[in-house]
């Protein structure tokens, strides 16, 4: 196979990431105020329901896939074996995850009035398992991920502004929302057949690959419990207005997550890969890029919630949601600790193939999480379920670096994460000068964001910031090749 390029996987990856950001930026701001707090704690709490059955059908395949199939991708037969075998575990799961959500729709009495609205979210489990998304990160298929999910995106839009026009309307907000993320996998059915064959008649053994996703498994079960456990545990022990001021703060904190972690994720099959070749410069370089590339976006991206997040709530949700600003707040440093959690995920700890380390990880932070909604919620409402977020997301990261720290050799980090620290520092000054002048929400919002993007880039690149260094080198070769092509 033909290695493909890296810096273009990370540009898929991103504008992937750029159009899931885009995407809720869109549709959230017009959902909120058409569904309002209430509306769109429903389809949350749905959402976070389902979360949990569609783990049980999962088994967190992905991530186990990933990584044991890049090692035999250039082996055709033995690939397919890995495909058919994983997918045959998958389709059992799927199975299993529907008969148990039969019977809690029929015994949870809470589930009653959302029943049709759990159905709806519920179809979005078969579509994950079918779609198999885990053999095109094996393949480095980042461009027809992104095209795909691309079209998927726009075509959700136009559902949501056509069919969502009145507070009623939650169960199509809710239709869109599983269109835009898995309708896009019907397509994958036909594409996968270029690289494996459904209906290969040879034996497959699965026995050999249960111990490791059960252990896969635990880590997506126990990390899915204290990300989705708030809004569920809002919406039993409070509203759902509750769970809707909740997920303002929730979402926009995710969607810069999201933007960083999706990039970090498209390296975990070329690292599997390095070490399966056993190229360990290779693999260094490429733990040290994603270390500082983890650091330069999450820092400033944080500080920059910080500092316009009430402008982000007005424009992003409205003033029905302004109440979300403290809960906001304190969540925004959890875009620190998840990227460099997803760092220590993709770059070491899968690769090294010491997912336990994750698995216990996130089993303390699970039962930490759990124990601190008990105790906040009833005291701090939805603020406490917010603290509750930051501290736990603080605690796993720091265990999963305490284990990866052995496995990364110096890679200049300490002079980096300074100078980023420092050229956070100036953006906060420019951004603060611009808040102070003016007062308009949307004007704030676009003036701070400018500015405050141009001040660190221009320190990171004064300075000499690896990664500031690595974009300005890309962008210029990339200018150069047009200019060329252009002259031509």
């Amino acid at each position: 196979m033909v290695q493909k390029s890296l810096k273009k996987n990370a540009v898929y990856g991103f504008i992937r990431a750029l159009m899931n950001l885009a995407f809720p930026l869109i549709s959230f701001p017009y959902a909120s105020r058409i569904l309002l707090p209430a509306g769109i704690g429903k389809v949350n709490f749905a959402n976070s329901v389902i979360e949990y059955f569609t783990l049980a059908a999962s088994l967190g395949i992905f991530s186990y896939a990933a990584r044991e199939a890049v090692r035999v991708r250039d082996d055709k037969h033995a690939l397919n074996k890995i495909f058919r075998e994983i997918l045959t575990i998958n389709l059992i799961s799927t199975a299993v995850s529907y008969i148990l959500l039969f019977f809690a729709l029929v015994f949870v009495s809470k589930f009653s009035e959302y029943r049709v609205l759990l159905i709806v979210c519920a179809t979005k489990i078969l579509f994950t398992t079918i779609g198999v998304d885990w053999i095109f990160n094996v393949h480095e298929e980042y461009k027809y991920v992104t095209v795909r999910s691309v079209i998927f995106q726009i075509i959700s839009l136009v559902l949501l502004f056509v069919f969502v026009r009145t507070p009623d309307d939650y169960i199509f907000y809710a239709f869109m929302g599983v269109f835009s993320s898995v309708g896009s996998n019907i397509c994958n059915i036909f594409y996968s057949r270029k690289f494996v064959n459904f209906f290969d008649r040879r034996k497959i053994e699965i026995k050999r690959h249960l111990k490791p996703i059960f252990t896969f498994f635990g880590m997506s079960v126990a990390s899915k419990m204290h990300t989705a456990i708030d809004s569920v545990m809002l919406g039993f022990m409070l509203t759902d207005s509750a769970v809707g001021y909740y997920s303002a703060a929730n979402k926009i904190k995710g969607l810069v997550v999201g933007l960083i972690t999706a990039i970090l994720a498209t390296l975990l099959p070329r690292s599997s890969y390095y070490l399966g070749q056993n190229k360990s410069d290779e693999y260094q370089k490429i733990v040290s890029k994603s270390l500082n590339f983890a650091l330069f976006f999450s820092f400033p991206a944080t500080i920059g919630i910080m500092l316009v997040a009430k402008p982000l709530i007005l424009l992003f949700s409205g003033e029905d949601f302004l109440e979300a600003l403290p809960s906001m707040l304190i969540m925004s440093p959890v875009i620190v600790f998840i990227a460099i959690a997803s760092f220590s995920d993709n770059m070491v700890l899968i690769p090294q193939r010491l997912e336990k380390v994750s698995l216990q990880s996130q089993i303390i932070g699970c039962a930490l999480n759990v124990t601190l909604n008990f105790i906040l919620i009833p005291v701090w409402g939805v603020f406490g379920a917010a603290f509750s977020t930051f501290a736990v997301e603080g605690v796993i990261t720091l265990y999963k670096v305490l284990f990866s720290l052995k496995y990364i050799k110096h890679c200049g980090f300490l002079k980096n994460l300074a100078k980023v620290c420092f050229s956070s520092l100036l953006m906060t000054g420019a951004v603060l000068l611009i808040l102070h002048f003016i007062k308009n929400a949307f004007f704030q919002l676009v003036a701070g964001i400018t500015a405050g993007a141009f001040v660190y880039g221009l320190s990171a690149l004064l300075l000499h910031a690896d990664t500031a260094i690595m974009l300005s080198e890309t962008v210029r070769k990339k200018i150069h090749s047009l200019s060329a092509k252009t002259g031509a």
